[in-house]
C-alpha cells in the first residue's frame, strides 16, 4: 500500500527589483492558475501598483485571475490550513523566515508550494546557503548556473 505523503516544497527566487521579482514569478503564477491552484501572496513590499503597470503591457490568458490576486497582503490568514496553494512569500530576509515559521504552524503539513522571494542586494552573500535550503529556483538563470556558482566558490576558498 502507498501512503499519500503530504509535504511543502520550498522553491526560492532572486530579484533586483519589484519589477524584475514580478517578471520572474508571473508565468509560474500563471501556470499555477492553469492547473486550478490557489495562489496567495503575502509581501512586504506594496506590488499592486507596479503588478497593474506590467500586466498593462502584457496579454497573459489568466490576466484578470493575476490581478485580482491580493499583491499587498502581508498576513498568512488566508492559507487557513487549506491544500494544493502556492503561496508567494516576498520581502526582507527577516521577514520571508518568520512567515515561513508561521505558514508551518498553520498548514498542518498540508501538501503546499512556497516561493520564498529574496532581494539580491541583502541576501548575496548568503545566496549559495539559500539557495540549498531550496528544491528549486525560479529565475532566468542558465540551469547550470548553480552548480558553476557553487564550483567557484568552493575553488576560491581552496
Amino acid at each position: 500500500m502507498i501512503l499519500n505523503q503530504k509535504k511543502t516544497e520550498n522553491k526560492c527566487c532572486f530579484y533586483v527589483s519589484d519589477f524584475h521579482l514580478e517578471m520572474t514569478i508571473l508565468p509560474y503564477i500563471n501556470e499555477k492558475i492553469k492547473e486550478n491552484k490557489e495562489i496567495v501572496i503575502i509581501t512586504q513590499n506594496k506590488l499592486e501598483d507596479s503588478i497593474k503597470i506590467l500586466m498593462s503591457k502584457m496579454s497573459l490568458k489568466n490576466k484578470e485571475q493575476i490581478l485580482e490576486l491580493d499583491w499587498n497582503n502581508d498576513k498568512i490568514e488566508k492559507i487557513n490550513k487549506k491544500e494544493n496553494i502556492v503561496i508567494i512569500n516576498n520581502g526582507s530576509k527577516k521577514f520571508v523566515e518568520e512567515k515561513n515559521k508561521k505558514i508551518k504552524e498553520i498548514s498542518n503539513n498540508n501538501l503546499i508550494e512556497i516561493i520564498n522571494c529574496y532581494e539580491f542586494d541583502e541576501i548575496k552573500d548568503e545566496i549559495v546557503e539559500i539557495r540549498e535550503r531550496h528544491t528549486e529556483v525560479l529565475n532566468n538563470l542558465p540551469k547550470n548556473y548553480w552548480k558553476i556558482r557553487i564550483n567557484s566558490i568552493w575553488l576560491e576558498e581552496q
